[in-house]
């Protein structure tokens, strides 16, 4: 397997590129070089539009096996427009976080994606999540189950697409923002108050965002909590109450504990394959259905 490391979103901290680089060497998988990953200081961008779009789409042209972000933060959906999908012979994309804008913009349109550990995140991951990411990525994770919980009874298949809430709720109103019709959807958050998942689940049900979708599934919802001493009266919802409201109001079914998001272990999700969810309060199980193509 051969990889080709991009940035297209904020700069990577140069010891964890390394360290996540050393990761993928010491598993006997050929990593281009990376001298020229990193580009400027800019504040959130890793370099310029024009510096990191090329990058992206001479990475997506390219004969490598595997293009696997460095870092997320933010700097993808100025890029989505300058993107073509339309890719005869696509290499495998891997990342997570910012790269929701991205797996967006390819969902379906013949680019394999997977939603997985950053390059600066890797080497952070226990041995069994990078043993299955390395599964996913050579089509050979079909049949593996994940373990989740619902508090009512699901049995659903669908494509299995996932992301960030607020980087996908983002995309509402732009020609990036994917169609969910029959997809299981997996979503992750950070650093965000309850209220504000509230706002980003309200707005995602409003818009339309999640017609036809089986059913959502909770990854990490990492620093989500009401901070202490708010001055709120009654004690806020936690961010999983807030999933579960929302969602059962609009009667869309619900399961969470899924290990993927801005925490260990961010288990490498295959996005597009056919996925089963089916849990109950007991417990349960996200399955793959399929490798990717």
């Amino acid at each position: 397997m051969r990889v080709r490391v991009v940035a297209p979103s904020s700069p990577p901290p140069l010891d964890k590129l390394a360290a996540g680089v050393a990761r993928l060497h010491a598993a006997g998988i050929t990593v281009d070089d990376t001298d020229g990953v990193v580009r400027g200081r800019h504040a959130y961008l890793n370099g310029s539009d024009e510096e990191r779009s090329a990058s992206l789409a001479d990475a997506l042209r390219s004969d490598v096996d595997v293009v696997w972000l460095a870092r997320g933060g933010y700097g993808l959906p100025r890029l989505l427009s300058r993107i073509d999908p339309r890719v005869a012979r696509a290499p495998l994309v891997i990342g997570f976080s910012d790269a929701t804008a991205l797996f967006a913009h390819l969902w379906r349109r013949g680019v394999p994606c997977v939603h997985g550990p950053l390059i600066t995140t890797l080497a952070a991951e226990p041995d069994e999540s990078v043993a299955h990411c390395r599964a996913v990525l050579e089509r050979r994770a079909r049949g593996a189950r994940v373990a989740v919980r619902a508090a009512e009874p699901i049995d659903v298949e669908g494509a299995l697409f996932a992301g960030n809430l607020c980087t996908l709720g983002a995309l509402i109103g732009t020609p990036s923002f994917p169609s969910l019709d029959g997809a299981i959807v997996a979503l992750e958050e950070v650093g965000e108050r309850p209220y504000r998942i509230d706002r980003e689940l309200t707005h995602l049900i409003y818009a339309g965002a999640l017609r036809g979708v089986r059913a959502v599934v909770a990854g990490h919802l990492t620093n989500c909590a009401e901070p202490t001493g708010s001055g709120a009266r009654d004690p806020a919802p936690s961010a999983l109450e807030v999933f579960s409201e929302r969602l059962g109001a609009a009667g869309i079914p619900f399961a969470h504990g899924l290990p993927m998001g801005h925490e260990a272990p961010n288990l490498a999700l295959p996005l597009g394959v056919r996925a089963r969810l089916a849990a109950n309060a007991d417990g349960g199980a996200l399955t793959l259905l399929d490798d990717l193509p």
